[in-house]
């Protein structure tokens, strides 16, 4: 089966910014990309459609329909010819492309964040939220306000680690995307204190950042043949990470989640480090499947 990956559009150049990566990953990756575009019935914009509903002509929707076609086709065309497939969905576009991303075939989501500058940078629309915490299969998120080469490098990877199996689940994407690109992969471990003058205090430090080495050098025995360097720094697990990322081209990381209530939370680091990064982040989702 072929594997595809799947870039939701909305028709403004930012949602745009995610098309050249996908572009470089399908390429690498012998994979098809779908173009998605869900769209709103129009009778979902009336409070009470029974009591208040447009005249029947207006129900007609189908020059919008023309219109969104032509939109995903002329983006399908920048790709390679037969790389590219298009789909228009009605309804909730955030719950649409989680439905369509539970197929088996679909390897990742790849989309844009529309974001703002200063400390809004990585603000989130509503879809791209519900995305990012309900989805089940991966997700590369790039900042929609960051210019995006047409044809992005894969040289330098980074992935942050704390010792947890959570955290260790990015391992096997970010290994797969190194041998593929023949890529370096970087795994961090940052350790949150900082010495302050107190021998016991910096001591405890020092003893933290050679435990974080050590653990970070058995991590990297487990990949022979694979270029990897080892970061164990002083630095918050946030700003630390977001400090290493600006050396690399992408940071693969993992998030938490639970089936039911709790799959709507993608963890306070991840998302933390999502709001923090310039470089576009590929979240690797580690889900249980208990009942809330």
């Amino acid at each position: 089966m072929r594997k595809k990956y799947l870039v939701p559009l909305d028709g403004s150049e930012l949602a745009e910014h995610a098309l050249p990566w996908a572009k470089t990953l399908a390429t690498k990756k012998n994979a098809q990309v779908e173009l998605i575009r869900c769209y709103e019935p129009l009778a979902s914009v009336y409070m009470l459609p029974e009591f208040a509903a447009p005249a029947p002509v207006y129900y007609d929707q189908s020059a919008f329909h023309e219109q969104i076609d032509e939109y995903l086709e002329s983006q399908a065309d920048t790709f390679p010819k037969g790389q590219a497939i298009t789909t228009r969905c009605e309804g909730d576009a955030g719950m649409a492309i989680l439905d369509r991303s539970e197929s088996d075939e679909v390897e990742a989501i790849i989309m844009a964040s529309h974001g703002r500058g200063g400390i809004g940078r990585w603000l989130l629309g509503s879809v791209a939220t519900k995305v990012l915490r309900g989805s089940k299969v991966p997700v590369l998120v790039i900042n929609a306000t960051t210019k995006v080469p047409p044809k992005p490098e894969l040289k330098k990877l980074l992935v942050p680690l704390d010792g947890s199996e959570t955290a260790e689940a990015a391992l096997p994407k970010a290994i797969e995307l190194a041998k593929s690109f023949d890529a370096e992969v970087t795994i961090y471990q940052g350790v949150p204190h900082k010495p302050i003058g107190n021998p016991n205090v910096d001591q405890a430090v020092s003893y933290e950042l050679e435990t974080a080495q050590e653990y970070l050098d058995k991590v990297k025995e487990r990949f022979p043949g694979v270029q990897i360097a080892t970061a164990a720094k002083v630095a918050g697990p946030n700003l630390g990470i977001a400090e290493e990322a600006e050396n690399h081209d992408l940071v693969v990381m993992s998030s938490h989640g639970r089936s039911g209530v709790k799959r709507w939370l993608l963890g306070s680091v991840a998302e933390n480090v999502l709001q923090a990064v310039h470089k576009p982040l590929f979240i690797v989702y580690q889900r249980d499947h208990a009942e809330d």
